[in-house]
């Protein structure tokens, strides 16, 4: 089995406790991914958005103007 670059000990300890209470490490797993997947996807939508380039404009403004007095 390949290593996940994007798995680390949070998803490591999530998954145990979903095999306490599932008791099947593969559906487990394959909950994590859900949740990675859907995280991501969310990410993408935000990103991409008028409103996420709005704010990290609002943030450079900011800081330029707090430079600037």
């Amino acid at each position: 089995m390949f290593s996940d670059p994007m798995r680390n000990d949070v998803d490591d300890c999530f998954i145990e406790e979903l095999n306490q209470h599932i008791s099947n490490e593969v559906v487990s797993t394959k909950i994590q991914d859900y949740i990675k997947k859907l995280v991501s996807h969310e990410i993408d939508v935000i990103t991409d958005s008028d409103w996420f380039n709005e704010k990290v404009y609002e943030a450079v403004d900011t800081v330029r103007d707090s430079k600037n007095v």
